[in-house]
């Protein structure tokens, strides 16, 4: 039989999935798509809206999180700079780390804004909602296959170049999450490879990264590379069911490390050597953050959110404009209005659907539209790239003409 707490926990789980998902579907279909004319009229409007829009939907999650579960944030390290063209690195110890990541970016950024883009499996981009939001907020997508990948990611980056958008790029270095399916794969690897056996992560692979930032660099784009490592010490949600059941973390820890780019080595080799030994010392930090958890008293812990110590100094008054500190992110009258303004817009959804003719019809040929350049093409966000270089050849004929 179902305790009271158990079934508590699942209906907050549900309520959760519901409300996030609703959030979505609602974000995209009533704040997204009417910006989609901006792709064909102006689209360095098109991508500052789009952006925009994304990140002010980023803190519903975190509203979620710490207002509904009160899951607990905090982190230690160097702030996030929001200006800067950077790449993200993070292991990959769940299938739903980008979920909490959402919360370590709104909380360590400075100033509080960033447009932080994913570099995900194409897959991604079908599932109706969050797939079709990443492809209008021209999110980087992969096949596994390098040849292909390397063109497509080529593109996007190059046209970020030419557009002069700044953005952040996350990659997860290890390719897929920590389970145990995948963690006897890496043993495998390190195996064949005499390399170390890890128990925190898995060993990275290098040739994306080291892609990214190369061509980052030679386009202007790179101004450092951030490494996050997170850790979840008590409850883990290691999938999307889990969530529904109501498994969530109640303390989430975020080391973020900032290297410039001019710390960064020069060669493909050794940039691929200081990715792994990055991931050596996220290994070993995370041993000794999980060592030190553990042998705190049940006491002590209730404390851990103001004190912990993880990579850096702690202390109960600091915040993470200043490096090497250790803080909790309390919520704040951001993520209050948050919820109320993406909850009351899927309510508005909702009421729409039920009542209005001409709402159900946009939503329906909307889904069409994506579903159709799901199935037929690679997705809206190289459609955006194609248009972007027709229009500067064009253009450049046009001038030459003239001249």
């Amino acid at each position: 039989m179902v305790s009271s707490v158990a079934l508590g926990g699942r209906l907050r789980g549900l309520a959760f999935c519901f409300l996030w998902y609703a959030s979505v579907l609602s974000g995209f279909f009533f704040l997204f798509c009417p910006a989609l004319p901006l792709l064909i009229l102006h689209q360095a409007a098109y991508r500052k809206v789009t952006d925009i829009l994304f990140a002010v939907w980023e803190m519903y999650p975190v509203a979620l999180m710490e207002l509904l579960f009160g899951t607990r944030v905090s982190l230690s390290g160097d702030p996030i700079l929001s200006a800067e063209r950077s790449i993200v690195l993070m292991n990959h110890r769940t299938r739903l780390d980008w979920n909490f990541l959402w919360a370590a970016m709104y909380h360590a950024s400075s100033p509080p804004s960033h447009r932080l883009k994913f570099v995900l499996k194409s897959a991604v981009r079908h599932f109706p909602g969050p797939g079709w939001v990443m492809q209008m907020s021209c999110f980087l997508y992969i096949h596994r296959s390098w040849e292909r990948d390397k063109d497509s990611l080529g593109r996007i980056l190059d046209y970020f170049r030419d557009l002069r958008h700044s953005c952040q790029i996350l990659i997860f270095p290890e390719g897929t999450d920590f389970s145990p399916a995948n963690k006897k794969r890496s043993d495998e690897y390190a195996a064949e490879r005499h390399l170390e056996k890890y128990d925190q992560v898995l060993h990275p692979k290098t040739t994306g990264f080291v892609f990214l930032a190369q061509r980052m660099r030679q386009n202007g784009q790179l101004d450092a590379v951030y490494d996050i490592t997170v850790a979840y010490p008590r409850s883990l949600p290691q999938s999307e069911a889990d969530m529904a059941r109501g498994i969530f973390p109640e303390e989430v820890y975020f080391r973020v490390k900032r290297h410039p780019i001019s710390t960064l080595p020069d060669s493909d080799i050794e940039l691929r050597h200081w990715l792994t030994e990055l991931w050596r010392d996220k290994e070993e930090a995370l041993r000794q953050f999980y060592a030190e958890y553990n042998s705190e008293s049940s006491s002590t812990k209730t404390l851990l959110h103001e004190f912990r110590h993880f990579g850096g100094h702690s202390s109960k008054a600091c915040c993470l404009a200043r490096a090497g500190c250790t803080c909790a992110a309390p919520p704040s009258n951001a993520l209050y209005l948050a919820l109320f303004s993406w909850t009351a817009l899927s309510v508005f959804t909702i009421v729409a659907l039920f009542t209005s003719p001409a709402a159900r019809l946009w939503v329906t040929a909307h889904t069409l539209l994506f579903i159709s350049l799901s199935i037929f093409t690679d997705g809206l966000q190289n459609f955006e790239v194609t248009l972007f270089r027709a229009r500067r050849a064009l253009l450049r004929n046009v001038w030459l003409k003239r001249k």
